[in-house]
């Protein structure tokens, strides 16, 4: 099925050399697509191009010049972090980036595209979080994103633009090299033998998707036919893994083999919520997708690669 619909398809990554776009770029070119992408880092990889996305005349000459079918918009700031410390320029290049995407694929008529966006921008909302309820966010990362979200869905509304949204809760998995996040953080320091920290008590609640089952619901997006769909092109995507940072943390330590004591940071992040899951329910009856790895088995597998990595 994926073979032939992929066929001679131009599809372009942006943040291809990220965690999500690399894995999503290899699994792609495996099924026979035409794969080219997008990165601020220079690579040389071939069909890999390093332009930042701010940078609409280069970006369309891109686009132009490759004629590119379908667009995976997966670039742009993706810390909360990052957004306390340098606000300004998480709005802008999450803003600016991703109208500058949606104004050239209009232009281009590409055939579909699909905007990355997250579980976060719900915020403080009754749990589990659906894919009608109005974002609230605080924070300028989950703000940002919103207005990525929102942009994306007016294009749609407005010029018939065939766009999807997939919001993802948070994925893991081999080859996470952003060790700021909690995951591949904690993995490291307790592969390295030393003792993982926590922040304040523990009890932020979460959800875990594993990144194969996040690849196949990119995938799955690209089977959608407009016609059959609502006017609500958001797809949620989760996997029932809810379990708090201590909890993670603990089981990270147990799966490893070690024997350590986590410690406690007393401070609290700003505006954190304190659980964050959503349904999938639409997924599920519309793609027919499904989560297949647990967390267990999914951290087994990621540990594993992390061994390999810093254990040689």
């Amino acid at each position: 099925m994926w073979q032939q619909y992929l066929k001679n398809k131009k599809i372009l990554i942006t943040g291809i050399t990220g965690f999500v776009g690399s894995h999503l770029a290899s699994k792609l070119t495996e099924l026979g697509a035409d794969v080219y992408g997008l990165s601020r880092k220079k690579s040389q990889t071939k069909n890999i191009y390093c332009i930042d996305i701010l940078d609409y005349s280069k970006l369309k000459s891109i686009f132009t010049s490759l004629d590119i079918d379908i667009c995976f918009h997966l670039a742009g700031e993706s810390l909360v972090e990052i957004g306390q410390t340098h606000p300004y320029e998480t709005f802008k290049i999450n803003i600016e980036g991703t109208l500058n995407i949606l104004e050239i694929c209009r232009i281009q008529k590409i055939e579909k595209i699909i905007v990355a966006s997250t579980a976060h921008v719900y915020g403080r909302n009754s749990l589990p979080y659906y894919e009608g309820y109005a974002p609230q966010p605080s924070r300028p990362y989950e703000t940002s994103k919103t207005c990525t979200d929102l942009i994306a869905q007016s294009y749609a509304k407005t010029f018939n633009l065939p766009v999807l949204i997939p919001r993802f809760v948070n994925i893991y998995g081999p080859g996470d090299m952003n060790f700021s996040r909690l995951m591949p953080k904690t993995i490291k320091t307790v592969l390295l033998n030393k003792s993982p920290s926590m922040w304040g008590n523990g009890n932020i609640l979460r959800d875990y998707l594993y990144i194969d089952d996040a690849i196949k619901a990119y995938l799955k997006l690209l089977t959608v036919n407009f016609e059959k769909i609502d006017n609500n092109r958001i797809f949620n995507f989760g996997s029932d893994n809810r379990i708090s940072v201590r909890k993670l943390i603990e089981k990270i330590i147990f799966l490893s083999q070690e024997k350590m004591t986590v410690i406690k940071v007393p401070e609290q992040r700003a505006e954190e919520i304190a659980s964050l899951y959503v349904s999938w329910n639409k997924a599920r009856k519309v793609l027919q997708w499904k989560p297949v790895v647990d967390l267990h088995a999914g951290l087994r597998k990621t540990i594993a690669w992390y061994k390999k990595f810093f254990i040689k």
